[in-house]
């Protein structure tokens, strides 16, 4: 394994890990709760986590592509 292996520990990866989870929490619920509205607004904040994770890799904070 490289020396520069790290495993994905990048804030990019970070904020998309958790806003996923936070919005499948939510969505969880809604399902529970019998609430669409709620499980929509948890799809939401997962896709803001997938905007605001590619936003910060391609602004450097996360990993750069495997060149081959």
């Amino acid at each position: 394994m490289s020396q520069g292996a790290h495993h994905g520990n990048t804030p990019a990866a970070w904020t998309l890990t958790i806003l996923a989870l936070i919005g499948s929490t939510v969505s969880g619920v809604g399902v529970i709760a019998a609430t669409p509205w709620l499980f929509f607004a948890g799809l939401a904040v997962v896709l803001v986590g997938c905007v605001a994770g590619q936003a910060m890799r391609m602004a450097g904070l996360g990993t750069a592509p495997a060149r081959r």
